[in-house]
């Protein structure tokens, strides 16, 4: 029994940081899952006989599902419970990864895809609502703007190290790895994660009007991953093709790019938990379709090209760690929540799905300069939206959103324990953290 209490004594003593990472930790290793087929692809059409069309739909079905499924989804993370659903979302993931590993056809390539696509799904919706629970104030304003860097840190790991071990391992052995992280990661959450209060469901039309500011993100998120999405799928072929660049060197400036979204991300941690307004993270918005005038000419030097497109992807980042941290405020309740993350995963799958065709048909009609236009487009339509959010909820009601009755008894909040609706927009400046 002595045991017993000294076990809960430190869990209930854990720090909030410790869950929050161990989340993100989650998120990461659900992303590895999404990025990795893509260094494996080679060999799977040569193993299976794919043609390229059959591999870009077994690459994208995990986001296909999100696309189709979001707001499903957090239905039932709502019902089932968040921490429950995101072990069990990683443990999907885990068996599926095994499917695929041992698949020995399209078909069955693609049913485990899909599969895991589910899994994948319910981590990123859970994920953000465990954050939101067992954090407060500014821990959990940086918490959820870390989030916001799984996907790109993710898919970096995933193709880092898929691509070391591609002359190494079998495809086969690769994808089955991939199911090793998220399994011990499902154990280690089940066992360290506490019971977190159950919401309230409420009927469906209760609840109509309540989801404008979550539809504002969630518009806002699918026009930034939109734009990131189609800038890193489109730079590669006008690298190669427009400057005559080495396939060594596009892999380099690619693998600089790809890190800027990991790096936006961070800053946008570190910022909003220094008390910086989330309002003044939007305005540099501004700031991608002008990189994306040198990123996108041959009459800058290569090195001023791939510094500008890194630029494009920092800020892309950093926007999209700032969505994620103004979730919270931009519902009335805890409990719609997890509804407002399946919206915004539904509607950013939505946007990484249509970037690169709607990039590619921009470019076949005006060429190269109009990447330039269509960032300033569907990026500005993102910021806009997530800087209305950001005002609404720097001036509105969030005190249903950030009480501290969300986490579970006994969880010592003592660091950062304002409310979310003064840490959500920290340019309010009676509300800004020290």
């Amino acid at each position: 029994m002595r045991d017993r209490k000294r076990g809960t004594h430190r869990r209930a003593s854990t720090s909030p940081w410790t869950y929050a990472l161990a989340t993100w930790l989650a998120g990461v290793l659900a992303a590895v899952g999404l990025g990795a087929v893509s260094p494996a692809g080679s060999a799977l059409r040569s193993s299976l006989g794919l043609s390229a069309g059959a591999l870009a739909w077994a690459t994208s079905s995990i986001t296909a599902v999100s696309a189709l499924l979001g707001i499903p989804a957090a239905w039932w993370v709502r019902r089932f419970g968040a921490e429950r659903s995101l072990s069990w979302g990683l443990f999907v993931m885990s068996v599926a990864a095994i499917g695929s590993a041992t698949a020995g056809s399209w078909g069955l390539l693609l049913g485990s895809r899909i599969a895991e696509g589910v899994g994948y799904l319910l981590v990123f919706v859970a994920g953000p609502v465990v954050l939101t629970r067992m954090t407060q104030g500014g821990i959990r304003t940086a918490a959820l703007a870390l989030w916001g860097t799984c996907v790109p840190t993710g898919l970096a790991i995933a193709a880092a190290t898929g691509g070391a071990l591609a002359s190494w391992w079998t495809w086969n052995q690769w994808l089955a790895l991939t199911a090793v992280g998220p399994l011990i990661m499902a154990a280690v959450l089940t066992a360290v994660l506490p019971k977190l209060p159950s919401t309230a469901v409420r009927r469906a039309h209760r609840e109509a009007g309540a989801w404008n500011g979550a539809l504002r993100l969630g518009v806002a998120y699918g026009s930034l991953s939109l734009v990131g999405v189609a800038v890193v799928m489109v730079l590669p072929p006008f690298l190669t093709e427009h400057r005559r660049a080495t396939s060594a060197v596009t892999g380099t400036v690619m693998a600089v790019v790809c890190l800027g979204s990991t790096i936006g991300g961070l800053a946008a941690s570190w910022l909003l938990r220094r008390g910086l307004a989330l309002s003044s993270l939007v305005l540099l918005g501004a700031l991608m379709p002008v990189a994306c005038l040198p990123a996108f000419s041959a009459e800058f030097p290569l090195a001023v090209s791939g510094g500008a497109a890194t630029l494009v992807l920092v800020v892309d980042g950093l926007l999209i760690s700032a969505v994620f941290a103004a979730v919270p405020a931009s519902v009335s309740s805890p409990e719609q929540v997890d509804v407002a993350n399946g919206i915004l995963n539904q509607l950013g799958s939505v946007g990484i799905l249509l970037g690169p065709p709607l990039f590619g048909l921009v470019i076949a009609a005006a060429g190269w300069g109009a990447v330039s236009a269509a960032t300033l487009v569907f990026g500005g339509l993102g910021t806009v939206l997530l800087l209305t959010t950001a005002r609404t909820a720097a001036t509105g009601s969030t005190a249903g959103v950030s009480e501290s009755g969300d986490a579970p008894d006994g969880m010592d909040m003592r660091e950062g324990s304002e409310p979310l609706g003064k840490a959500a927009d920290a340019g309010n400046p009676h509300c800004a953290r020290p």
